[in-house]
């Protein structure tokens, strides 16, 4: 799905163009807009926050998963957390993921 608005706007150069001429110049320059546009995705994403311990970051490496679960950051310490941005879709996957390998979020 796209969502796009295009505004065209043209100040008087001392030409007439008439109706069609406008809605020609019009059409023209948003085709050439559109033309020479960039498709960009972009995703919603939820932050999840988790701790595990060094003999379980496999477990949670595994749940990587882009573009719907994407590590963020990671911080290796006493306690090992680790940011994930997961899709709102996928959310109730990854937590339920998560419970069966007993790795809580914060």
């Amino acid at each position: 799905m796209f969502d796009i608005a295009i505004v065209v706007a043209r100040w008087f150069g001392g030409v007439k163009l008439g109706t069609g001429g406008l809605s020609r110049a019009y059409r023209e320059a948003a085709a050439g807009a559109i033309a020479s546009a960039e498709v960009v995705d972009h995703y919603v994403y939820d932050r999840i926050r988790v701790a595990a311990p060094f003999d379980r970051l496999s477990d949670l490496y595994r749940l990587i998963a882009a573009p719907d679960v994407v590590l963020v950051e990671e911080k290796f310490g006493e306690s090992n957390e680790f940011l994930f941005d997961v899709r709102p879709s996928k959310r109730d996957q990854f937590l339920a993921a998560l419970a069966a390998r007993r790795l809580t979020p914060l």
